[in-house]
């Protein structure tokens, strides 16, 4: 591993001392410098003021930088903070021979407390730095980039907006965990997944759920006999869930159980193999993912340890491999895309080069069936800026492979699509047997929730 010379600026911070301190732990040879002449002839992470570091460059062949969201007074994401804004992007730039570029992006949600965003956001920026000090495989070649102009002293006005967003933003996070119950219902239409994303809310959607105490999320068509669509979907009483098959053409949609409570499965990711209908459902309590082949019974088929808590496992075959996208509940569930390939639907499962593949709170979490439309492969994602489950985004994979991972979003589904009263979210689209199917998210206000959350945490 190269060695790294890190340019500090004259007032100590907390955040350059924090970086400093994780890049030792992950085994980096990190020296810090107080001159930008001492980073001659070696590798120079600048972490200086953006209006310092466009004063002066150190002489080094690749000066590396940190732009951290709207950065004001040497504050990173400070123009986030005062705005209220849901999200904080992050770029890691390299200048070279006087040009700058983009390494690597990402766009993190914005947490409870600036100080978690920025500690949530410095541990991935580290991981970056490492893995460009090691020359592990490269995501292609870095595109131009043009920094951002330095900004204005912070005064105290801005201070001032500061701590209020802050306060609401911490009230705000408060009351949603203590009071809100977040419900689902899941509909189904008889058309196609490209007619649908062409205009939804033209769509007549048929809403499942009996009323509106059931509940009812993740739902994915399967057709285990000629013209019999049903649907997999995650039910909830209490804490438990269980996995249920509902047929799409029954006058009552009769509820058969798949995998009962006792499995706290959720997301039953159907895919096919050879003509038959596997189910990967998401088990991340047990960090172990379990396959299962499903045609009137339900056998396991194969158990996966990818070393992580996978959230919303998802499955497809393309270009000759096998790809298994999912988040990891312990590191960034709603952000953080992580890539597996393999030869086999059975495994073994191999990490992509870049894992995460891609850091994008708008459009990492996987959110439904992979489609494909012109040779090109489709990928549905969630939208989980403004809140869990706030919208599905429709992902064009531009580029996949073992080492790289490139995509676009070229389509957004929010509830207002939907002409459902009360929806607040979407988190799934799947579509099968020309069927399309979605969920969609209702919140309502409960004083029962403290006490339910105080008997959970003492039992």
């Amino acid at each position: 591993m190269r060695r790294l010379a890190v340019l500090v600026p004259a007032r100590p911070s907390d955040r350059v001392d924090r970086i400093l301190a994780t890049l030792r732990v992950r085994g980096i040879d990190a020296a810090a410098i107080a001159a930008p002449a001492d980073a001659e002839n070696r590798i120079c992470l600048d972490l200086r003021d953006a209006a310092v570091r466009a004063q002066s460059r150190p002489p080094a062949n690749d000066v590396w930088s940190l732009e951290i969201g709207g950065e004001r007074g040497g504050i990173p994401a400070f123009t986030e903070a005062i705005s209220g804004a849901s999200s904080v992007e992050v770029r890691f730039v390299c200048v070279r021979d006087g040009r700058s570029m983009l390494l690597r992006f990402g766009r993190f949600p914005y947490a409870a407390t600036h100080g978690r965003t920025i500690e949530r956001i410095l541990e991935q920026c580290t991981a970056w730095i490492r893995e460009e000090l090691c020359g592990e495989e490269s995501a292609g070649q870095p595109e131009s980039y043009e920094p951002r102009a330095s900004l204005k002293r912070v005064g105290i006005i801005d201070w001032l907006k500061f701590y209020s967003h802050e306060s609401i933003r911490l009230v705000r996070h408060a009351v949603r965990y203590l009071f809100e119950e977040a419900c689902w219902d899941v509909a189904v239409a008889n058309t196609s997944v490209e007619d649908f994303l062409t205009n939804p809310s033209r769509t007549w959607l048929h809403w499942i759920a009996k009323d509106r105490r059931e509940f009812l999320a993740d739902p994915f068509l399967v057709c285990t006999e000629p013209n019999q669509p049903r649907v997999l979907c995650e039910t909830r009483d209490g804490s438990r869930t269980t996995i249920v098959s509902i047929d799409v053409d029954a006058p009552l949609g009769a509820r058969h159980a798949l995998l009962s409570g006792e499995h706290n499965a959720s997301y039953p990711y159907a895919f096919e193999v050879n003509g038959e209908t596997w189910v990967a459902p998401e088990q991340h309590r047990s960090e172990r993912l379990d396959v299962y082949h499903v045609n009137g019974s339900v056998t396991k088929v194969a158990s996966w340890d990818l070393g992580i808590a996978a959230v919303d496992p998802s499955i497809v075959e393309y270009d000759g491999l096998w790809w298994l996208f999912c988040t990891d509940q312990n590191d960034g569930p709603h952000h953080a895309l992580r890539v597996y390939w393999s030869e086999s639907p059975l495994g073994p499962w191999r990490p992509h080069a870049r894992n995460p593949a891609k850091i994008d709170v708008a459009g990492a979490r996987p959110a439904g069936t992979f489609f494909v439309r012109d040779g090109v492969l489709y990928r549905p994602a969630q939208d989980c800026a403004a809140r869990y489950g706030c919208a599905v985004t429709v992902q064009r994979i531009d580029v996949l492979t073992p080492q790289r991972f490139e995509e676009t979003c070229v389509a957004r589904i929010d509830a207002s699509m939907l002409r459902r009263r009360g929806a607040v979210g979407v988190h799934t689209l799947s579509h099968g047997s020309g069927w399309v199917a979605l969920d969609a998210q209702f919140v309502r206000f409960s004083l029962r929730k403290p006490l339910r959350l105080l008997r959970e945490r003492i039992t």
